[in-house]
């Protein structure tokens, strides 16, 4: 089998930081940790060209030689993702989707055109499309409500990326988050018990982008980097010699939650491991917004105090704020 793994375009917005890329002389901020786990999980016989359209885009010889054509997409990239679809279907390829868009709202890649829906997470899935294929079936949507261990999941295929494009590569520790929060659909498509990896997995995939050359950021792009604390301290005490022992090749960022302040043990484990950045989402200061949308977890302390603290002990905080919540009193954005 010959498999074109498309990464659709990502249209100038918050999640493409262009006119930064361009001034750095880069091309994207980070590759589909996605597309190339599911590469790292097709059959070893078959061929596989990886593409992310927003380094460079496929070529007509491209769309001749695949058989079958994988696409993963976010909701941003619908615009490109169902051109990508019709174009496979009209060159009379076989054209499979997943990721968090489809598996979010599915009913648009059908209607593009799409004969495989590999859905929810492809540990599960994946295996479910391979055996329709080995059955001849023409079409399928494939999707399992398990929640798969991340133990068992491959190492990613970062041998198949262009890393002189990226400001940062992604690897991924934990899926899932403890927490509710009503505007964010994280819980839906991963469930709120975070699993994590073993820390040897994490150091296998350390390895091999310090093999590979890379020698600038790596995201962590965990849903909640800290949403199970045990873990990520167990991970951290195993990070910390192998970063020693190659003289701290990578800054490390991530994504957790604002209860970080709670335990300044896990804070200074980061910083020793490497971590020098951390996107957390304050949101409001307003404790009756805060409250209305379940982040209680913000509301337990000052959140000024939590993230002076925070910085203090040595991570620069990445905020995000939502502005226009239910109950937001006027003033919200100055204060």
């Amino acid at each position: 089998m010959k498999a074109l793994l498309l990464w659709p375009v990502m249209p100038n917005s918050f999640w493409s930081y262009q006119e930064t890329l361009d001034l750095a002389g880069l091309r994207s901020t980070n590759p589909p940790l996605g597309l190339i786990t599911v590469a790292a999980m097709l059959p070893p016989d078959w061929d596989i060209r990886f593409i992310d359209r927003n380094d460079r885009l496929e070529t007509e010889a491209d769309w001749e030689w695949c058989d079958l054509v994988l696409i993963s997409a976010m909701i941003i990239q619908k615009k490109d993702f169902r051109e990508l679809i019709q174009k496979g279907v009209a060159l009379g390829k076989k054209v499979a989707v997943g990721g968090p868009y489809p598996t979010s709202v599915p009913e648009y890649a059908l209607e593009a055109g799409a004969h495989y829906l590999i859905l929810d997470e492809g540990e599960c899935t994946i295996p479910m499309f391979l055996e329709a294929l080995e059955r001849g079936d023409e079409q399928g949507v494939f999707r399992s409500p398990e929640k798969p261990d991340v133990t068992q999941t491959p190492i990613d295929r970062y041998d198949l990326l262009d890393l002189d494009a990226y400001l940062a590569v992604t690897v991924q520790f934990s899926r899932g988050c403890p927490f509710q929060c009503e505007f964010c659909d994280i819980i839906n498509l991963y469930g709120r018990k975070p699993r994590t990896k073993m820390p040897e997995q994490m150091l296998a995939e350390f390895e091999a982008l310090y093999n590979l050359g890379w020698r600038r950021y790596i995201f962590v792009v965990d849903d909640n980097f800290i949403g199970n604390k045990r873990n990520a301290k167990i991970f951290l005490q195993a990070l910390i010699p192998w970063m020693e022992a190659h003289d701290y090749p990578f800054s490390l960022i991530t994504e957790a939650s604002l209860n970080l302040a709670e335990d300044d043990e896990l804070v200074e484990l980061m910083v020793k491991a490497g971590f020098v950045l951390v996107f957390m989402g304050i949101e409001t200061p307003d404790t009756d917004s805060l409250m209305g949308i379940n982040k209680v977890q913000n509301t337990r302390q000052s959140l000024v105090d939590s993230c002076h603290k925070i910085t203090r002990l040595g991570l620069q905080i990445m905020s995000g704020f939502i502005m226009g919540f239910d109950n937001e009193r006027p003033g919200a954005g100055q204060r």
